[in-house]
């Protein structure tokens, strides 16, 4: 890959997002690669990386208000805002994932990368002032507490392919390539806040809904013995059918589908750090053996626990 390029048009001003102070921007040393921070119009850009970390890099900045799309092709970096983890990345066999966050009021985001890190992302900003000028309400009305409003689900295979196109473009001096990226870009843009216009009030968890919720969530995260549907629904006091529909609703899947992967995302949290062996990993992840433990491993991760933890010791 060539050295860090900002995107430049010849004979005029750079166009920055009021999101990237120079301050924010890494330097062109930090990566080996392509890093791009684009403003369409007023309120609207575009942020690409796809490159390796030559060395640390580490930022604390302001999250101005409004809505990111968020997709990370490949590769994961820590992230957080007002300390909170925005786990955004992809770990090795998983989905691509689209990832919608939004802020009504300004927050600290902190990131670091660590040398050798990889990533491939495309992030989509929007202000408040670009979604009322485009109608795109939607947020406001989806939930309560929009402040801190998140959305994922699975991306397409289109959607991949759209984000592809933008990560791979190295600049966008010519016209035609801006325009073209901005027609790309928009289209993923209706393609979200479609998804979200299709829910229904039905669809948004009240208040005690939340509360059902978190409590079967906490089960869920929990150490030993996988929880069934059945001890969910008494852990939110619901019927199995509603604890159905609520993990559907705030997570897109079946509720055991959700604590299998919780669980296992734990499990690859202490193995990383070499906080337990294998066996001990497989019995608080609640599986039977590490033999059905390693398996479901792999097919999560991309990996088995025993070449992680062989890893993590090099």
């Amino acid at each position: 890959m060539g050295a860090l390029k900002l995107p430049i048009q010849k004979g005029r001003k750079p166009r920055q997002l009021d999101w990237f102070r120079s301050s924010d921007l890494p330097k062109n040393q930090v990566f080996d690669g392509t890093v791009t921070a684009l403003h369409f119009r007023e309120g609207f850009g575009l942020h690409t990386l796809n490159a390796h970390a030559v060395q640390a890099f580490e930022i604390e900045t302001v999250r101005k208000p409004g809505a990111v799309l968020h997709c990370f092709l490949e590769g994961d970096t820590e992230a957080s805002l007002d300390g909170r983890p925005m786990d955004l990345g992809r770990k090795p066999g998983r989905p691509v994932r689209m990832v919608l966050t939004s802020l009504q009021e300004a927050e600290t985001f902190w990131r670091r990368s660590l040398p050798g890190e990889y990533v491939r992302k495309v992030n989509i900003l929007m202000s408040h002032d670009w979604l009322d000028d485009n109608g795109l309400g939607v947020l406001k009305s989806a939930t309560d507490e929009w402040a801190k409003a998140r959305y994922e689900w699975s991306a397409s295979a289109e959607d991949i392919a759209a984000m592809e196109a933008l990560a791979a473009k190295h600049s966008f001096e010519d016209p035609v390539e801006r325009m073209q990226a901005e027609a790309i870009a928009l289209n993923l843009v209706a393609g979200t806040f479609s998804k979200l216009s299709h829910q229904t009030e039905a669809q948004v968890l009240s208040p005690q809904e939340q509360i059902q919720l978190a409590r079967m969530e906490e089960l869920a995260r929990g150490e030993g013995k996988m929880p069934s549907l059945g001890d969910l629904a008494e852990a939110g006091n619901a019927s199995t059918s509603k604890v159905s529909r609520l993990f559907r609703t705030a997570h897109g899947c079946s509720a055991l589908h959700f604590v299998r992967g919780v669980r296992l995302d734990q499990a690859f949290e202490t193995l990383v750090n070499n906080r337990s062996s294998v066996a001990q990993a497989a019995y608080d992840a609640g599986y039977s053996s590490p033999e059905n433990f390693s398996t479901a491993f792999k097919r999560h991760h991309g990996v088995s626990p025993s070449e992680l933890r062989r890893g993590t010791k090099r």
